[in-house]
């Protein structure tokens, strides 16, 4: 644990566009429980950081503009968090808890989202190119002005999600996701 900190500390200095809290580093690297409400982990990179389902719960943390690239976050609970503007890139989140979370203009090309929980999550202008979202739950999420060009939505719940502006270019299985009828499309001029 203290080689993984010491490296993450290490790689977290040498970074110039990506910074974090020393604080919040190593909290995050001595907690064996939930974190405290509140972590600040924003801007920071941890495309390297191994994070444990069962030792750390990133409810209501910032990870706002942070590099979370390729990173396993399976099963995680990252409900409420904020990961506006994150890289999600290649993230593993295979029924991880994003239920409520921040992600306007996240980058989650080629994500791995299969069972995750994304109701109420707000993911407008978000870029979900090459993202499997098959089984997803994307009950009342926003979409609004999201990329969903290539995307794989087999059997994902769109139950009442808001699909204004988005893009759905050869998404795959758009005919069997669920619920597809109560979705809200307005017709808005998306700005980026």
């Amino acid at each position: 644990m203290i080689k993984n900190l010491f490296c993450l500390i290490l790689l977290v200095s040498t970074a110039i566009s990506y910074a974090a809290n020393p604080k919040d580093l190593e909290t995050l690297s001595k907690i064996n429980i939930t974190p405290p409400k509140g972590l600040d982990l924003s801007n920071a990179d941890l495309h390297s950081y191994q994070f444990t389902p069962e030792k750390t719960n990133l409810q209501y943390a910032n990870l706002s503009h942070a590099n979370l690239s390729n990173v396993k976050l399976e099963k995680m609970d990252l409900s409420y968090a904020d990961l506006s503007y994150a890289n999600l890139a290649g993230a593993k989140l295979t029924e991880s808890n994003l239920s409520h979370a921040n992600l306007t203009h996240a980058n989650l090309n080629g994500a791995t989202l299969i069972q995750a929980n994304l109701a109420n999550a707000h993911l407008d202008y978000a870029t979900l190119e090459k993202a499997i979202l098959a089984k997803a739950d994307l009950t009342k999420a926003d979409l609004t002005c999201a990329n969903l060009n290539n995307a794989d939505l087999t059997q994902a719940n769109f139950s009442e999600v808001d699909i204004s502006g988005a893009s759905f270019i050869n998404t795959i299985s758009t005919t069997t996701v669920l619920n597809y009828n109560s979705v809200i499309s307005n017709p808005i001029v998306c700005k980026n």
